[in-house]
This record gives C-alpha cells, structure tokens and sequence, in this order.
C-alpha cells in the first residue's frame, strides 16, 4: 500500500504539515472504519463522551 506523504509534492514544511492535518481531519471524521462498524473514530468518541454519567448512590 503507497501512502499519502509518498504521493504527494509538498511546497515546504508548512505545505506538508497543513496536507498532513487535512489528512487526519479525514481519516477521522469523514471515513469509516470497518473496525468501527463502519463508524468514524469521531462518532465512537463522541458517542462514548455523551453518554450519560452514573449515578452515586
């Protein structure tokens, strides 16, 4: 599998870094995973931090 930083020319360090969080940004929120349920590492998070708290006796 060829990755992402082989394909691509960058401008400069700043170039590679910002391609570097879009890349994150994707991965994380708009693609999914078949680990996941074919859910974005974003929607378990968010779903794992919204659920309610328990309550102390």
């Amino acid at each position: 599998m060829e990755m992402w930083h082989v394909k691509t020319e960058f401008k400069d360090n700043f170039d590679r870094q910002l391609q570097l969080n879009r890349f994150i940004n994707f991965y994380d929120t708009v693609k999914p995973h078949k680990a996941l349920n074919n859910s974005t590492p974003y929607e378990i998070l968010y779903q794992y931090f919204n659920q309610p708290l328990c309550k102390q006796p």
